[in-house]
């Protein structure tokens, strides 16, 4: 067996496998939505990791790292047989393993001098943590969007005392730490099911948005616009309550009919029934996809899905 762990993203968590499952997984990789995998020696910490990509008939982009950015490398290779060949060496931490294949050192960030993380002070750099750790938890954003939001979140009369490429080397930071913390994540988390119960009133005829714009304002205003033909309400939710369900405060939905007004809008007290109505649909696709939700029936009052574990997945860098 390989002392390693695997992440996939379908979501898959691995771990042992033998030279045979590897190369089953990677020989597979391709199709929309099965195009990675990311392996993680055991016990051998966030900074020290072997990935692959592959996209359909294209090569496989290869990728490990050292311990740090600046030892972060990359190859491109032309045969599943050759990326699982390299995957074991590097499980086995076979001398020379990485031998025979033109690597260059992968830039990560545009790090200029005195632009570092850790020539912040300490107190700003603190905070920076802090507010990139939600973000890159919330799992919606890309690094580079998560680091943009971070420099914005200081900007004070079109200066800000974190450079975007300083919050990208936090980012960088946070996001494998978040990968290696995934890999003891079980297979299904609570996020998955509330993807799953989403996809079910979608396909019910339920405009249905996770992590929908910036408010509710926003949201209700905007939500119509995403409706296909046919569908008799929505549900959504948008940033700041993703930022909350982040942080441990469950996860309040928003929720309407749209011929009859909207759940907590100024028009939803023309006629509750058709609203209360997809108010019980939202409730029975969260039960059936395993979740609890807290509702008194009420159309003017938010569905609030608790207890909720937020653990949504992130992408390799």
């Amino acid at each position: 067996m390989l002392p390693i762990t695997v992440n996939t993203e379908p979501g898959e968590v691995l771990s042992p496998l033998t030279a045979e499952q590897l190369a089953g997984l990677i020989g597979r990789l391709g199709g929309e939505g099965d195009r990675f995998a990311v392996a993680e020696r055991t016990g051998g910490g966030a900074d020290h990791y072997i990935q692959t990509w592959h996209e359909g008939d294209g090569p496989y982009e290869v990728e490990y790292r050292d311990g740090s950015p600046e030892r972060h490398f990359g190859a491109r290779m032309s045969s599943a047989e050759e990326v699982t060949a390299v995957f074991v060496a590097w499980a086995g931490q076979a001398e020379g393993w990485a031998g025979g294949h033109a690597w260059q050192r992968v830039e990560l960030s545009e790090d200029a001098p005195g632009e570092g993380a850790d020539d912040l002070d300490p107190e700003l750099l603190e905070e920076a943590e802090e507010q990139a750790r939600l973000l890159v938890r919330c799992g919606f954003d890309t690094p580079d969007e998560v680091a943009e939001d971070v420099s914005d979140y200081f900007h004070d009369e079109g200066v800000t005392p974190v450079s975007p490429a300083a919050a990208r080397r936090i980012v960088e930071r946070l996001w494998q730490e978040q990968l290696a913390e995934q890999a003891n994540w079980p297979q299904v988390t609570d996020v998955d099911r509330l993807e799953t119960a989403f996809a079910a009133l979608g396909a019910a005829g339920i405009t249905a948005r996770m992590h929908f714009t910036c408010c509710s304002k926003c949201g209700l205003e905007e939500i119509r616009d995403e409706a296909a033909e046919g569908d008799r309400g929505f549900v959504f939710f948008h940033y700041q309550h993703t930022e909350r369900a982040a942080e441990g405060h469950g996860l309040w939905l928003l929720y309407g009919g749209y011929e009859v007004g909207t759940a907590g809008a100024e028009d939803g007290a023309e006629d509750g029934g058709a609203t209360a109505a997809v108010g019980r649909e939202i409730v029975t696709a969260l039960t059936e996809a395993g979740l609890t939700a807290e509702w008194d029936g009420d159309p003017d009052r938010a569905i609030c899905v608790a207890p909720l574990v937020w653990r949504k997945r992130v992408q390799p860098l």
